[in-house]
């Protein structure tokens, strides 16, 4: 079946100005179709040359219309301007400076007065705020979208590789590196990390009934310190799995992603903000998952105190292969069905029976390592008994796998950051993992924006006060209102 087109509207206007100049008499469609015209009469085309010739008259006349229209803005004064930062009156330090800017349209020479503030050490163009420039850099913020758009989903050589199949201009690795470290710079300023979230994806009107939340760390490779700890959190709506359809895969939506090259206080910062723009202390069920490392389970408790929280179950089984490969030996014939038994005994409300058929095995460990393998799958179990109730966990619909932050580290940091051969620098690094986590919780077409929005939160009015990155004091309620539904020691005592 074909694919119904909206009907063809001109988008050059049909009526001629009749402004008394010698080419009045023509509408702007006339004088496309006479410079069509000339220019195929020196030759034979085909579609695509004909294709070419068009973007080619499109790329020439954008860029004599951009000149024009800039000409055509009238004269700055040499009055003194308020500084954008303490509105204090400056005089122009210099007259006519140049700037260079690359546009969608073309390269654009722009000159303007330059005025410089003592106080504040910093200087200013009111031009390039009339025509809404950003203040550093060579590019547009139009060019500044596309541009970003590429580098943070491939390496900047390939970018500017691919860049020339896509786009007439031609632009270098450098200028792609030199627009992502600069957007980075801004997404690590941003007003806080709940504006960020806030205007990455907006605040839902009313609570889920349930979040799902999941943090794991993967290792990076950097150029100072070896291999660094990325961690990252997902925090999604629902995750509810009905009977039955537990092995079937399911798509997650509406998830906000956390992700920080750095110490723990900065990743509960950025998990606490899309917990709260999530409304998390108003949803009935939160479930946290985790690998068993101490860490999360304390990140969980001081976040979401009434969470359930669970060990998913890879990393369970996980724990039990280990020891079977040390006292069975690694490639041993028995080891698929030793995982298989792991399987069977952690189906239960708890991993009692697991840990007695692993202390059945003392009588065949016959060396320290055997001992201590044992010693450390019983005591990692045991530690997370309460959260091994897998099949009180599956009764009730909720998810006890990690798939959902699995696929996290893939399209979050692997499919950029991960490539075969790359080191990364840790300043470049810190702030592709936060760009990479923004760009997939915006969307794509909303990434940019977002940004800009995350770091002029100050000064836009919201609905909930924001605040700045700084230590959380009174923001974050960890013992819930007794008129949350999550409040279930008071539900109980009514």
């Amino acid at each position: 079946m074909s694919r119904r087109r909206k009907p063809y509207t001109p988008a050059t206007s049909t009526t001629p100005p009749n402004d008394g100049t010698p080419l009045g008499g023509l509408s702007d469609a006339d004088l496309l179709r006479e410079v069509a015209r000339r220019r195929l009469t020196k030759g034979t085309f085909d579609i695509d040359a004909i294709a070419e010739l068009a973007t080619a008259a499109q790329r020439d006349l954008g860029e004599e219309t951009l000149a024009a229209a800039i000409a055509a803005l009238p004269p700055e004064d040499d009055k003194p301007k308020a500084c954008p930062k303490c509105l204090q009156l400056v005089p122009v330090k210099a007259k006519n400076r140049l700037r260079h800017i690359l546009t969608t349209a073309g390269e654009l020479r722009l000159t303007r007065n330059y005025h410089y503030c003592s106080d504040c050490g910093r200087g200013f163009a009111p031009r390039d705020a009339e025509l809404n420039l950003p203040e550093e850099g060579e590019v547009s913020s139009a060019m500044e979208r596309r541009i970003l758009d590429f580098g943070v989903n491939d390496t900047f050589e390939s970018v500017a590789e691919r860049w020339s199949i896509h786009f007439p201009t031609s632009i270098s690795s450098n200028l792609v590196r030199r627009v992502v470290d600069r957007v980075g710079l801004r997404c690590e300023s941003a007003y806080s990390d709940e504006a960020l979230q806030m205007a990455c994806r907006e605040k839902p009107e009313e609570p889920p009934s349930m979040l799902t939340v999941a943090t794991d760390g993967s290792m990076l490779l950097t150029r100072e310190a070896n291999w660094k700890e990325v961690k990252v959190g997902v925090v999604a709506r629902g995750g509810f799995i009905p009977p039955g359809e537990e092995r079937q895969r399911r798509r997650i939506e509406d998830a906000r992603y956390v992700a920080v090259l750095g110490g723990q206080p900065e990743f509960k910062k950025g998990m606490a903000a899309a917990l709260a723009v999530e409304r998390a202390d108003e949803v009935g069920t939160v479930v946290w998952l985790g690998d068993g490392a101490r860490e999360n389970w304390t990140l969980a408790t001081e976040l979401c105190p009434l969470a359930i929280q669970v060990l998913d179950v890879p990393h369970a089984v996980h724990w039990g292969m280990l020891c079977g490969k040390v006292l069975l030996g690694e490639g041993h014939c028995l080891l698929p069905q030793w995982e298989a038994r792991i399987h069977e005994l952690l189906d239960a409300d708890s991993p009692e029976s697991a840990i007695g058929e692993l202390m059945d095995c003392l009588e065949f460990a016959t060396t320290a390592e055997h001992l201590a393998a044992l010693d450390d799958v019983v005591g990692y179990y045991r530690s997370n008994e309460k959260r091994m109730q897998y099949r009180t966990f599956r009764s009730m619909g909720l998810p006890v796998g990690s798939g959902i932050v699995e696929s996290a580290h893939r399209h979050v940091l692997q499919v950029r950051m991960k490539r075969a051969g790359q080191r990364w620098g840790l300043v470049r690094a810190r702030r592709m993992v936060r760009l990479r986590a923004v760009y997939r919780t915006a969307g794509a077409v909303r990434f940019h924006w977002a940004i800009r929005e995350g770091l002029n939160a100050s000064t836009a009015k919201h609905k909930n006060q924001l605040l700045p990155n700084a230590p959380r004091r009174a923001k974050h309620r960890y013992t819930p209102s007794r008129f949350s539904s999550r409040n279930r020691a008071a539900a109980a005592s009514k």
